[in-house]
């Protein structure tokens, strides 16, 4: 037994680590490379530019531009009021704002999504609510002919 109770005959891999919460989904493209969604926990609040490569599940607040090329995901009783450019884009909770993706944006029952969507594919589930202008014609840049 060594100082303070701790056991040092045990390796360092034995020592118990904290659990962490992943999100209920984790994305399929996140799970085949390893990696875990960044949380915004639901008494965060962010200001301003949210870039990255790796999938973001908001459970807070943001507010100002997102740009992901993996996924975003609102949980239900999560808020993003920005204009959102994501490989693919879940609602659970509330989006106000354009959202643009490259895979698909999926609203669940529980998700308001007010703004324009463009994706190639569009999920709205039955008792979602949905406010705004859809384009799904798949070209590059949104150009109009």
């Amino acid at each position: 037994m060594g100082i303070f109770g701790k056991n040092e005959s045990r390796p360092p891999d034995a020592i118990p680590r904290p659990v962490s919460q992943a999100p209920p989904a984790a994305p399929a493209a996140a799970a085949q490379r390893g990696a875990t969604a960044c949380v915004i926990g639901p008494r965060v609040q962010l200001k301003g530019e949210l870039h990255g490569a790796e999938p973001v599940l908001v459970e807070g607040t943001v507010e100002g531009s997102v740009r992901l090329t993996a996924e975003l995901r609102v949980a239900q009783g999560g808020t993003v009021k920005a204009d959102v450019s994501a490989h693919t884009v879940v609602v659970a909770g509330e989006l106000v704002g354009d959202c643009q993706a490259t895979e698909r944006v999926v609203i669940e029952a529980s998700g308001r999504l007010t703004g324009n969507i463009r994706a190639p594919r569009i999920v709205i589930a039955e008792g979602a609510s949905f406010r705004g202008t859809s384009d799904m014609s798949g070209r590059a840049g949104g150009d109009k002919a």
